[in-house]
């Protein structure tokens, strides 16, 4: 007898629909004053975007890891030179100091004599001067980041490209108060824990995001 023919019942319709899409949130305040600006569910979330990424970078500017990197950086420095003032004193200093009687010892046992370590020690105190140097530019980069605001930076750009695309003007100055432009990239810094920004540093890195954008463009 033959075998029943079985067919597949197809899946309902909603369970093979992609999950919703995740709604990123915001404060009551923040929400409140963004709606003030316009009334909108994708204006709230971009605003709530711009105030997850301005987290993000005022962490990474403030956090115990960039202080690690800072510290990481300095032993380096530190280290670097020292070896470099090692290599050369082992090199140019007296014939019987003892570093060169050390760099002796090292390439004899790396190479059976120590003359044949002796070429390789220039391009040694080379890269370690030039990776010395890096190293401290990295740190003054670094002080030189924070005391720039990344994180207002990319916040400012981030609003002006969201008032365009919501068709918003951004005006730097209003009547007897800041703009609203300024005040709600004020109220993202605000709410992401970085209070050192008053409406004039708001200010001005909005009219520094329009300066970069003419020139992107």
């Amino acid at each position: 007898m033959p075998a029943k023919a079985t067919t597949r019942k197809s899946a309902p319709a909603a369970s093979r629909q992609a999950p919703p899409r995740k709604i990123l949130r915001v404060g009551k305040r923040l929400e409140k004053f963004a709606r003030e600006i316009k009334d909108a569910d994708d204006f709230v979330e971009h605003v709530a975007g711009l105030l997850n990424r301005y987290r993000r970078e005022h962490a990474l500017q403030a956090g115990d890891a960039q202080a690690e990197l800072r510290q990481s950086l300095r032993s380096f420095h530190k280290h670097a030179t020292a070896i470099v003032a090692w290599l050369r004193e082992a090199s140019d200093g007296k014939a019987n100091a003892i570093e060169r009687k050390a760099f002796d010892s090292i390439g004899t046992v790396l190479h059976g004599s120590p003359g044949l370590a002796r070429p390789q020690r220039a391009q040694v105190v080379d890269w370690l001067t030039r990776a010395s140097q890096a190293a401290e530019d990295s740190i003054a980069n670094m002080k030189k980041g924070a005391a720039d605001n990344t994180a207002l930076r990319i916040a400012a750009e981030g609003l002006r490209a969201t008032f365009e695309h919501h068709k918003l003007k951004v005006s730097l100055s209003g009547s007897d108060q800041p703009a609203d432009a300024v005040r709600l990239l004020l109220a993202i810094a605000r709410d992401a824990g970085d209070a050192s920004v008053e409406p004039e540093t708001a200010k001005a890195a909005l009219r520094d995001s329009n300066r970069r954008s003419q020139v992107a463009s």
